[in-house]
């Protein structure tokens, strides 16, 4: 039994806990493969990541991610060799390495039908996972890491079974802090029962015939992080992937990444670790990998609002166009055998176009209706109207405009509107997560303004007292800037979409989109649907805002009860007071004190309704 407590003494001072955990003493894999960093190198020793993200880094996605530019404008491809003999081709910009979206094993593994999973996870087409050429971009979708969510080891390694030869590696996701997560015993929510971690990850290093890695949050606790990391490392994971927040800090309480406890775990493994968190611009990669001393850096939301995150300054192109890397995408969309989910299409132009639509809730409509059953002609025509109404702004900038150093005083860089920019986590107006809840562009452009034909639309404001440049203002002298609800990507729904939705659908799509991504045919999802089910399997935003308005109706269910009782109890007590005060003779007296308590009963009963209702 190894001590669980290993490293205990970096601690905070007070006494921890540390679940206790088996381990396999027979801890040779079946399969002869490459570990630590013999394997780090074998897949070109990456430093620029595509993190896992739930309907957002889908193959297209990846690919995009890979290779941002166009050949034209991108200059030469790198082909790297590593010390194992493997050739890798690398573009400019392009991220080393990408993971897939999470892949819930036990709804992969019982898929039905002919599509055997293939929404999340594509095995038909031979693309997800493909080397060669893939759409056009060479080198295809390798390397690449599956992605796994799971608690059960056996029903893991059957899943992982499917998708070995299509992968570099597969990874199990520990670091998933949402609900859906905690509904489904799985992610973040397994970190208090090691003992079921390590035989996840010792079951697939075991078996499995490619190596497995590990994915998870810290701890608050020094100590604890670096036992969890080792456990994990002893357990056969080859990479661990170090998010610096704990598994508490998510939406409104996000915070920062804790670079430090992710260098504490750097120095405490022997296997290579890749940093997540904090990721702007390509700026803080470098500074992480400094202040870290990790192998790779892993990006999310920075590469979502940004896939040319990981472009160089030196580079022309640094920060691109917006249309430029839209229209990229599409291009790699239509390129694919491979079907890509219209959710995630609206969803990836949503983030990337968001300096513009905020400016213009027509522009963001068209995005929400666009039709994708024909092609990508209805997306086209919207990027080239964004085109003509930015082209003053572009004017002002200029042909030899580049993009500023960053303020060291904000940490952020001003940026026109037409170019791509990291997005910043605003308060919400609504404390419900389905409320105006978003992310926020930075400066406006230099012009002030987007137009069209029709005249100019004013620039985002700046919030007075906000230290966040460019944060829009909630008002009514600011209703330009308002972010209007989207509508549901669903065909012909008329719904609106919880702001934090990532398929930008109303719930009742919402749930249906993951219900067929777990295997259910779209005809079997709607029907089931219909009749109210599918409840919890939507995204964490549309849930959690159901969980709450069911709280709030049980709620005033309660006190409309309650004050039925009051009620009741009172009018009992007024009848049994009539009766007394007739049998004593004192007739006028009592109905009086009747009178009196007939109106207390109404009165309480009208405040008991009204406060029913506020609450």
């Amino acid at each position: 039994m190894i001590d669980p407590s290993a490293g205990q003494g970096q601690g905070e001072g007070r006494e921890e806990v540390f679940p206790n955990y088996t381990v396999n003493d027979d801890n040779v894999p079946i399969h002869k493969k490459l570990e630590g960093y013999d394997f780090y190198e074998s897949i070109g020793s990456p430093k620029y990541v595509v993190a896992p993200m739930v309907d957002q880094s889908e193959l297209a996605w990846r690919l995009l991610s890979k290779s941002p530019l166009p050949p034209s404008l991108a200059g030469p491809s790198q082909t790297i060799t590593t010390p194992q003999g493997r050739k890798i081709v690398r573009h400019q910009g392009g991220a080393h390495i990408a993971y897939t979206p999470m892949v819930h094993a036990k709804c992969f593994l019982e898929a039905k039908g002919d599509r055997n999973g293939d929404g999340q996870f594509n095995l038909t087409f031979d693309e997800e996972g493909g080397e060669g050429v893939v759409a056009g971009i060479e080198g295809g979708d390798r390397p690449v890491i599956v992605q796994f969510c799971a608690n059960d080891p056996e029903i893991l390694l059957a899943a992982a079974k499917k998708v070995e030869h299509r992968c570099d590696a597969v990874d199990i996701n520990f670091g998933c802090p949402q609900g859906i997560a905690k509904r489904g015993h799985y992610g973040s929510f397994l970190q208090d029962e090691w003992d079921l971690v390590y035989k996840l990850i010792n079951t697939l290093h075991i078996n499995l015939k490619v190596p497995v890695t590990a994915k998870f949050r810290v701890f608050p606790s020094a100590a604890k992080t670096i036992a969890y990391a080792r456990m994990m490392e002893s357990a056969g994971a080859q990479i661990l992937t170090c998010h610096g927040r704990t598994r508490d800090m998510k939406g409104q309480m996000t915070g920062l990444a804790d670079w430090e406890m992710i260098k504490i775990v750097k120095q405490a493994v022997k296997v290579p670790v890749f940093a997540n968190g904090n990721i702007l611009y390509y700026e803080d990669v470098q500074r992480c990998l400094e202040v870290t001393g990790c192998d790779g850096v892993m990006s999310a939301e920075g590469n979502l609002s940004n896939p040319a995150l990981f472009l160089p300054p030196s580079h022309p192109h640094f920060h691109p166009p917006i249309t430029l890397l839209a229209n990229r995408y599409l291009d790699i969309v239509e390129a694919l055998k491979t079907p890509t989910a219209g959710s995630a299409i609206k969803a990836h132009l949503f983030r990337m176009l968001k300096p513009v639509l905020d400016t213009d809730e027509g522009l963001r409509i068209k995005i929400a209706t666009a039709q994708y059953d024909q092609g990508m002609g209805d997306f086209r025509a919207l990027l080239e109207e964004i085109d003509r109404r930015c082209e003053p702004a572009k004017s002002e900038a200029g042909p030899s405009w580049s993009a500023p150093p960053i303020d060291p005083t904000t940490g952020y860089r001003s940026l026109p509107l037409f170019v791509v920019q990291p997005q910043i986590r605003a308060k919400p107006v609504s404390t419900e997560i389905g409320g105006h809840e978003d992310m926020v562009t930075r400066p406006a452009s230099p012009t002030g303004s987007v137009t069209d034909t029709s005249g100019p639309v004013p620039s985002n404001p700046v919030a007075p007292g906000s230290s966040i440049p460019g944060t829009i203002l909630f008002s009514r002298s600011a209703r330009h800037t308002v972010a209007q609800p989207d509508r549901c990507v669903g065909e012909d729904c008329t719904g609106v979409a919880a702001t934090r939705c990532p398929t930008r659908a109303c719930v009742v799509h919402c749930r249906i989109l993951r219900a067929v991504e777990c295997g259910m045919t779209e005809v079997e999802a709607g029907a089931e649907a219909a009749k109210g089910g599918l409840i919890g399997m939507g995204c964490e935003a549309h849930e959690e805002k159901e969980r709450l308005r069911r709280e709030r109706a049980g709620m005033k269910r309660k006190n409309r009860e309650e004050a039925k009782q009051r009620a009741k109890a009172r009018k009992t007590e007024a009848k049994q007071q009539t009766k007394k005060e007739r049998r004593s003779g004192a007739s006028t007296q009592s109905a009086t004190v009747y009178e009196k308590i007939r109106a207390d009963v109404e009165m309480d009963e009208e405040t008991a309704m009204a406060s029913s209702y506020v609450a």
